[in-house]
């Protein structure tokens, strides 16, 4: 797919335009920039639209009186504008990198292309000046996108020493915008690692789950395992020999059900207690924990022909909560071994019998332990809970005892061990 040949300035909201137009008014240059001219360029949905102008920041605090100072250190403001946020940063160059994230300090220019030159990868240096309907791309980003190609801005090397993130955006765009990484930026990656090790969990986490998002993600964790950026994030995953790694790519791709589940997609090769101490280390919620790990307790399903109470005492196991995220995820990783047909009739019995009302707790009965104490005149104790337990044993084999007359004849006749 081409790109476009230039930026339809209809398409910019008219909010951001007149942010630029504010700006122009007072003597300054405002230009577009970034990840929104790439997305618009490629005809892909533009989710932010920023903005880099020549206005310093007292200047930009002056025309916007109203502006969030947000990174008002580094130049940046958020200017809101018909309820939606507008980054406007004044243009700057950056120091050293010192803790391989963020520069000490910032200066602040008058040139674009100097603001450009800092930026990671060519496709996301470029800028266009809505007034003048003008185009800035210095460092050739227009043709990579006809291209397709990845490449970072300037010496690939110096921006990955710079920002140890880098790397693992370079991975992510590899998937979500399907390009392929340029082979001069991917012999850049290995040296940065010692930088990229810097690289908080949060960042890595929440890069993750970007990634999950893109088309096919094994593109980026293909990226990842050769170039050695997996290896110091997941080792044991990294670790997995080709034919479980590929099974896990497999079943990644074969996933649509979101981030958590294309996560436990990924990782299901490996043991439980191996994916709990990772998603405890990389900061995943508890609600993503518990989707994931019980996914995975639950991946293996029964055979398709397996007998009603088996099944039923399955959907016990499994709840009603996850159950959609474990058929889920089962289906992902048996599409990647073949086997989809096979979970695709388990499925749909499992999904029919829940349906029918199923009892998949005491909860379910018929009876709960107040009549039983009513009725056989026993005493608030474990036995009670056993006696419900048993009974749903009972109607788990056979679904037609779940009546009130039929629990409670059952419950009489049970000995007092049951």
């Amino acid at each position: 797919m081409t790109a476009r040949s230039r930026v339809d300035t209809a398409a910019i909201p008219a909010a951001a335009l007149s942010i630029c137009e504010a700006l122009r008014a007072r003597g300054h240059r405002a230009w577009i920039v970034g990840g929104c001219v790439r997305d618009h360029l490629l005809g892909r949905d533009v989710a932010d639209w920023d903005v880099c102008t020549s206005a310093r920041p007292e200047a930009l605090l002056a025309i916007f009186p109203k502006a969030v100072p947000t990174g008002i250190a580094h130049g940046t403001v958020t200017v809101i504008r018909d309820r939606a946020h507008y980054e406007v940063t004044t243009l700057r160059g950056d120091g050293d990198y010192l803790d391989g994230r963020r520069p000490e300090a910032v200066r602040f220019l008058d040139d674009i292309d100097e603001d450009l030159a800092r930026r990671d990868f060519t496709v996301n240096a470029i800028a266009y000046d809505p007034i003048d309907r003008e185009l800035v791309d210095p460092f050739g980003g227009r043709g990579d996108l006809d291209r397709r190609v990845l490449r970072a801005v300037g010496d690939p090397l110096r921006r990955f020493s710079e920002d140890g993130l880098r790397v693992l955006r370079g991975a992510r765009f590899v998937a979500t915008l399907e390009f392929e990484l340029d082979p001069e930026t991917e012999a850049a990656v290995a040296p940065s690692l010692a930088v990229f090790r810097r690289v908080s969990p949060e960042r890595v986490h929440d890069e993750w789950m970007k990634t999950m998002k893109a088309p096919r993600p094994s593109r980026a964790f293909a990226v990842m395992r050769r170039t050695g950026i997996l290896g110091e994030t997941f080792p044991e995953l990294a670790a997995l020999e080709e034919r479980d790694w590929a099974k896990a790519l497999a079943a990644l791709d074969a996933c649509a059900g979101g981030g958590p589940l294309r996560v436990a997609a990924l990782v299901h090769p490996l043991a439980p207690a191996v994916v709990e101490a990772w998603l405890k280390r990389y900061r995943f919620s508890n609600e993503a924990r518990a989707v994931i790990l019980h996914g995975l307790a639950h991946r293996a399903l029964p055979a398709a022909d397996v007998d009603d109470a088996a099944l039923r005492r399955w959907l016990r196991a499994v709840g009603v909560t996850h159950l959609d995220a474990v058929l889920a995820l089962a289906t992902c990783v048996a599409a990647g071994e073949g086997r989809a047909d096979e979970c695709s009739r388990f499925a749909a019995r499992a999904r029919a019998a829940l349906a029918a009302g199923v009892a998949l707790s005491t909860r379910d009965l018929a009876i709960d332990g107040a009549t039983l104490m009513s009725e056989l005149g026993l005493a608030p104790s474990r036995r009670l809970g056993e006696l419900l337990a048993a009974l749903l044993e009972r109607v788990t084999d056979d679904p037609a005892l779940n009546r009130r007359e039929a629990l409670l004849e059952a419950a009489r006749g049970m000995s007092p061990g049951a």
